[in-house]
């Protein structure tokens, strides 16, 4: 009679980001009883009331080292990262230091103190750059050619693994998840951008006037809750081989000017849009799309939610957001 497989302790880096918060939320939802589950993170006040969090900082070898030692993890997300390509763009150096550089130290301690566990990456698609000149909606088998310095990072950090981790007695999963947005989303990204400025346009706070960038470009827009529903699939099969590569994407593109019609019809008042040549970039991919066949044949996932409950939330979220922060002493 075989013995019964140890609980999952799951460790999630990044738990207090946008995408961290949902994650924990969903993985203490839906957990058996004796899951373990822990949120690591920089800043424990964002992290999510009622969850199990504790700060870690990533580029301190021996304080990840040791806090691996200590959790055990069986399963590890790793999430942690600067997420934004226009950040990427003006800090660099820290880009590289935070999606290589404490990717790394997590890698090396997992080698070290956990090397049976299964460690979870959340890459990007942006790794697939030119690539997308093709026009077709890319699967894995595609070759990466990054553009800019957030997709050469994670190009770099799925490489390292696969030196660190990719040959051991453990699994290493890297997933490719495409644009995703969601409540509370940071507003450097352009669909929380959008509803933050027409919530402060409703509110009376600014102009009726609403900048942007590019809005001829096409991309995917996953729901953050879509997005969080494929890092629980990936991370509760057991079968997916080591070295298996993952897009998380929806292979439906829409351009960046349908995305502010569908807001503009959510909006209760009217406004005039205006392209602001900072939201620019120097070099734009004209359609991003992606392939995720090959995740639903492993898992069985498909994103569910519909478009308009995404958007809907969102400004209504920045709605929120916008009026106590207006309303606060």
């Amino acid at each position: 009679m075989s013995a019964a497989p140890a609980p999952r302790r799951i460790l999630v880096t990044g738990a207090a980001g946008f995408v961290g918060r949902h994650v924990m939320a969903a993985l203490q939802a839906d957990a058996d009883p004796g899951v373990a589950l822990l949120g690591v993170g920089r800043c424990a006040a964002d992290a999510l009331p009622g969850t199990a969090f504790q700060p870690l900082e990533l580029m301190d070898r021996a304080a990840v080292r040791a806090r691996l030692a200590a959790f055990a993890p069986t399963h590890i997300l790793h999430l942690a990262a600067l997420s934004s390509v226009g950040q990427a763009a003006q800090a660099t150096a820290e880009t590289w230091q935070v999606n290589v550089g404490g990717l790394l130290n997590l890698a090396e301690a997992v080698a070290s103190e956990v090397p049976g566990a299964t460690f979870v990456f959340a890459s990007s698609g942006e790794v697939y750059g030119r690539a997308f000149l093709s026009g077709e909606a890319l699967d894995e088998t595609a070759a990466p050619q990054p553009t800019n310095s957030y997709a050469r990072s994670k190009w770099a950090g799925e490489q390292a693994l696969q030196d660190i981790l990719g040959s051991g007695p453990g699994r290493l999963i890297v997933l490719r998840p495409f644009n995703h947005t969601g409540p509370s989303q940071d507003e450097r990204f352009v669909v929380s951008s959008f509803a933050g400025q027409i919530a402060r346009i409703e509110a009376g706070l600014v102009p009726p006037q609403l900048a942007v960038g590019n809005l001829s470009a096409r991309r995917e827009f996953l729901d953050v809750r879509d997005v969080v529903s494929a890092y629980r699939a990936v991370l509760t099969a057991d079968d997916v081989p080591s070295g298996t590569v993952l897009n998380v994407a929806s292979g439906e593109p829409r351009t960046i000017a349908s995305v502010l019609e569908d807001l503009r019809r959510l909006a209760t008042v009217p406004f005039e849009v205006s392209v602001a040549p900072e939201r620019l970039r120097p070099f734009e991919i004209a359609v991003a799309a992606g392939d995720a066949r090959r995740l639903h044949a492993a898992t069985g996932w498909a994103p569910v939610i519909p478009w308009a409950d995404t958007l809907a939330g969102i400004l209504d979220d920045a709605r929120r957001r916008i009026s106590a922060a207006a309303s606060a002493p």
